[in-house]
């Protein structure tokens, strides 16, 4: 037999082997799991069970298997992967020819809503001898399932809180020293710096809210006498200061009532802070003594015991611990919330950040009132936020980063600000960049929710969205328990009819659609698509 015979034999086997590979090619079985093509966390994810049949797979070809996704106006393919027959010594998956071969794949693309119609096909083209032809072409699924995407935009922006309290509490402390084993307060202490400071802050008249009278003993002799000792200081500062404020007319001065009494005896408290703020030598052993001694009568012989150190305790330490504290807490005056509400649109010089910022809650001028304050406070970050945020709840995406940009200038990476822009970032698609500013801006529970969903943790999501509201039921839907919204939104009644064909009642499914249909015309031809309704006539 001559050469060229033998060469041009070998042509037509193989061609025949790659003729019979294209003629067999739907003997393939490809199993698709789940059953549909379905969206989650904005990803396409596709997995095959792919069986090769027995005496197909050419010993010496090899196959580059694809699938796709393919609508009526483009496609996008999956990644390839390499088989190759049994005498082909390469890194590709090897198929015997008599016995046929498995293998898994596995695969994800982006999705965007253009493959909402789109279906899933096999494809694959094999080579031999530098010869390659396109084996085939099957349809393994049929529609893309997206109710995973169908998330409503309702994150709720997060306004940067006000810090106004409609209740705030001021308080005044004067301090009173006593002579050793002394209780009675000496003119000195009636004169100092102290007293006079808690005089003027008495004499604003604010309403009082309660005075409070402590005593203590310095840690010095037995236990029973600086008790004692103690008791008589809290006695004696209790009639000073109820003379005193009675004096200075303070608002409830005579009620026994707003008077809080309490003799702390020995203050081994404070002797720590003092011991530990002096230049005391060896201050570490005094300190390591107190912390190891339960017993306060042997504590104090053993500090007694350092005669060098107790002498610094008597000069600077000591002294301060016999004393006693008046302490007088009123009410600051407060504007009324009416007061405010008008002062905000009428003369909002007159009020503080707090209080205009708080002004926004209890009006409907709250665009107007935050550009007010952004004025008068531009060095307050929380007004520019509360601006962006109104703006993220219009949906106005570009104007809420601007507004943004300018509070995170004043003010870096608030709270506020990143879960805002996180917000931002979930809406334009970015969910890495979305659920990273959430984690640094504490997010809430409804808006970390909702990017659960984007993100395919419909678990997670039904954790954090309570209710019966748009997202919550799309998060338990998409967990496998179908239930519907009370929300009446087009949307909202669309989500109803695929929570419906998922239970199995086509005319509940119809009803709802029909109601969505009548709300917005469009989602016809969307449910018309869409495979959750496969078997219902819409018309």
């Amino acid at each position: 037999m001559g050469i060229p015979f033998i060469v041009a034999f070998a042509f037509v086997l193989n061609s025949c082997g790659l003729t019979s590979m294209i003629s067999k090619f739907e003997s393939i079985d490809f199993t698709v799991t789940p059953k549909e093509v379905e969206v989650h966390g904005g990803k396409v994810a596709i997995e095959l069970d792919v069986t090769v049949p027995e005496k197909y797979f050419n010993k010496s070809a090899t196959m580059s298997f694809t699938p796709k996704l393919v609508w009526e106006n483009g496609e996008i393919s999956f990644k390839s992967v390499i088989l190759q027959g049994e005498k082909v010594s390469s890194n590709g998956i090897t198929i015997g020819y008599v016995t046929g071969g498995k293998f898994s794949y596995s695969d994800a693309i982006n999705y965007n809503k253009d493959m909402l119609t789109a279906d899933l096909f096999a494809t694959a083209t094999a080579t031999l001898n530098d010869k390659t032809k396109t084996l085939g072409i099957e349809k393994i699924a049929e529609g893309v399932m997206a109710t995973a995407t169908r998330v409503a935009n309702n994150e709720v922006p997060a306004i940067a809180a006000h810090s106004y309290e409609h209740e705030t509490i001021l308080e005044e402390t004067a301090t009173i020293y006593f002579s050793v084993n002394q209780s009675n307060v000496r003119y000195s202490q009636k004169s100092s710096d102290d007293m006079k400071r808690l005089k003027e802050f008495a004499k604003l008249g604010y309403k009082t809210h309660s005075i409070e009278i402590s005593s203590f003993a310095s840690p010095e002799g037995t236990l029973d006498v600086n008790d004692k000792v103690s008791d008589n200081r809290a006695k004696s500062t209790f009639n000073y200061a109820k003379q005193l404020l009675r004096n200075l007319k303070v608002d409830g001065a005579r009620n026994n009532d707003l008077y809080i009494q309490s003799s702390k005896g020995e203050d081994w408290g404070g002797f720590n802070s003092l011991v530990k703020a002096s230049q005391m030598k060896d201050k570490s052993k005094v300190l390591n003594i107190v912390r190891s001694q339960n017993d306060p009568q042997k504590r104090e012989e053993a500090i007694r015991d350092m005669a060098e150190i107790y002498d610094a305790l008597e000069d600077d330490v000591l002294p301060k611990l016999r004393k006693a504290t008046i302490t007088l807490r009123v009410y600051q005056p407060k504007k009324t919330d009416e007061e405010i509400s008008t002062l905000a649109t009428e003369n909002p010089a007159e009020l503080d950040n707090k209080e205009l910022l708080f002004a926004a809650e209890l009006t409907d001028s709250d665009m107007a009132i935050y550009t007010t304050a952004i004025t008068q406070f531009p060095n307050d970050y929380r007004g520019f936020n509360n601006i962006a945020a109104l703006h993220l709840a219009e949906g106005d995406l570009t104007k809420a980063k601007t507004w943004l940009d300018k509070a995170n200038a004043i003010s870096a990476n608030e709270d506020p600000v990143l879960e805002n822009y996180g917000i931002i970032a979930a809406r334009e698609g970015d969910i890495d960049k979305a659920q990273t500013l959430f984690d640094q801006g504490n997010a809430s529970d409804v808006n970390q929710g909702i990017l659960d969903i984007r993100q395919g943790d419909y678990k997670g999501a039904v954790s954090k969205l309570n209710g019966r509201g748009y997202n919550a039921t799309l998060a338990k839907i998409m967990n496998g328990n179908n239930v519907t919204t009370t929300t009446t939104t087009a949307a909202a009644h669309y989500l109803n009819a695929v929570s419906a064909a998922r239970s199995g009642d086509s005319t509940l499914a119809l009803e709802n659609l029909n109601k969505a249909i009548a709300l917005d015309a469009s989602l016809k031809a969307e449910a018309q698509n869409d495979i959750e309704f496969t078997g219902i006539t819409i018309e």
